[in-house]
C-alpha cells in the first residue's frame, strides 16, 4: 500500500485588501485589513483598493476658491489654510483695501476738507496732513483770524481800554499803546491817584498813623511827620513806655527778687531796695536759718544736745538750750563696783570675795 500524500493549500483569495492565511481546523481565512489603510498626511485621502491595495489620492486642490483676497495652500498638518493678502504698496497717500475679484486695489486719497482755514497735504511716507493758513497782513493794528467757512479775515482792532488813566494809541509796528496819566500835583500832603471811570483824584492824605505815641503834622514840601511824644515821669519806681493804642503807660516796678529770705521794696528816687529778713524764733532748741526759695525754717534736731556721752541725760529748754545732766549709776548692790563709761553707759563690775 501505498503511503499518504498531502498537498499544502494556498489560501489566496485574490483581493490585496485582507490578510490571507490558512487554519488547520476551519480552513482558509480571510480577514479585512483595509482599515491599516490610512493617510500620512492631512492632504491625502487614503483607501484600500482590492487589486493595487492602499492608495494614496491627493485632496489639496479642495483648498483652492475665487476669492483673490487670500492666499489658499495645504498643509501637511492642518490641510487647508487661508491666509488674508496684504495689500500694502507703501505709500502713504493711496487707501489701500482688497476686492475679491480684482484683488488688491490702491485708492489715491482725495482732499474732503471743507476748512477754509488749513491747506491739504500728502507726503508718501508719512500720509496726509494739514498746514494752518496763515492769515497774517503784518499790520498790528488789525485782528486776524480765519473763518471756517470764509477763510482769512483781517478786522481793524480798537485799541480803547476804556481807562481814563490812560492814553490810548495803535502803532502798525507793535499795536495798542497806553501812555499814563499824570496825576500828580505836587503836594505832598496829598495822595494823587487815578480811577479808570472818572480820571484824576487829589485827595488830602490823613497823617494820623493810629499811634497814641506820636504827634502827627503833614508839611506840603516833605509829607507827614510824626514826632514821639515824651512818656519820662521821673518815678523810679515805674517804667515807662508809650502803647500805640493808649499812649503813656507807667507800669510799676516789680523788686520781686523770688528770694524769701529778703524783704523787697520800692524808693522812688533810687529804686528797688531789698532788705535781709531775720529768721529768729527765740527757741534756743532749734536751728534757725533762711532758704531763698522756702523762707524761715525752725528745725529740731534730735542730736542738737546729743554730747556722745552715754553718761549724762540730753534735753534742751527753749530759754537756755542744752541741757545735759549726769546720770546715777548706783545700784544699791555692795557687791558691784558702780561707775559710768562715756561710750558703754553704767557698768556695775562684781568684787573679787576674800578667804
Amino acid at each position: 500500500m501505498w503511503p499518504c500524500e498531502y498537498e499544502e493549500v494556498v489560501c489566496d483569495d485574490h483581493n490585496a485588501c485582507t490578510d490571507d492565511h490558512c487554519c488547520p481546523y476551519s480552513g482558509c481565512v480571510y480577514t479585512d485589513i483595509s482599515y491599516t489603510c490610512t493617510s500620512p498626511d492631512a492632504c491625502h485621502e487614503a483607501h484600500c483598493d482590492e487589486y493595487e491595495g492602499c492608495v494614496l489620492t491627493d485632496i489639496s486642490d479642495k483648498c483652492y476658491d475665487d476669492d483673490k483676497c487670500y492666499i489658499y495652500a495645504c498643509d501637511l498638518d492642518v490641510g487647508c489654510t487661508y491666509i488674508s493678502v496684504l495689500c500694502n504698496d507703501n505709500d502713504a497717500c493711496t487707501d489701500d483695501s482688497c476686492d475679491s475679484d480684482m484683488g488688491c486695489v490702491y485708492t489715491p486719497i482725495e482732499d474732503t476738507n471743507d476748512n477754509h482755514c488749513v491747506t491739504f497735504h500728502c507726503d508718501h511716507d508719512i500720509g496726509v496732513y494739514f498746514t494752518d493758513v496763515d492769515c497774517n497782513d503784518y499790520d498790528a493794528c488789525t485782528y486776524d483770524y480765519c473763518d471756517y467757512n470764509e477763510g482769512c479775515i483781517n478786522t481793524e482792532i480798537d485799541c480803547d481800554d476804556y481807562n481814563e488813566c490812560t492814553h490810548d494809541s495803535c502803532d502798525h509796528e507793535s499795536g495798542c499803546e497806553y501812555s499814563k496819566v499824570d496825576c500828580n500835583d505836587n503836594d505832598a500832603c496829598t495822595e494823587d491817584s487815578c480811577c479808570p471811570s472818572t480820571g484824576c483824584h487829589n485827595d488830602e492824605i490823613s497823617c494820623d498813623d493810629h499811634n497814641a505815641c506820636t504827634i502827627d503834622t503833614c508839611y506840603p514840601d516833605s509829607g507827614c511827620a510824626h514826632t514821639p511824644v515824651e512818656c519820662e515821669d521821673y518815678d523810679a519806681c515805674t517804667t515807662e513806655r508809650c502803647c500805640p493804642m493808649n499812649g503813656c503807660i507807667y507800669t510799676p516796678v516789680e523788686c520781686c527778687d523770688l528770694n524769701e529770705c529778703t524783704d523787697d521794696y520800692c524808693d522812688r528816687i533810687v529804686g528797688c531796695q531789698y532788705d535781709y529778713v531775720l529768721c529768729d524764733d527765740e527757741d534756743a532748741c532749734t536751728q534757725d536759718y533762711c532758704d531763698p526759695h522756702s523762707g524761715c525754717h525752725y528745725e529740731t534736731s534730735d542730736c542738737l544736745c546729743d554730747d556722745s556721752n552715754e553718761c549724762t541725760v540730753d534735753s534742751c529748754h527753749p530759754l537756755y538750750g542744752c541741757i545735759n545732766i549726769e546720770i546715777e549709776c548706783d545700784d544699791h548692790d555692795e557687791t558691784t563696783v558702780d561707775y559710768c563709761d562715756a561710750a558703754a553707759g553704767c557698768l556695775h563690775v562684781v568684787q573679787a570675795q576674800g578667804y
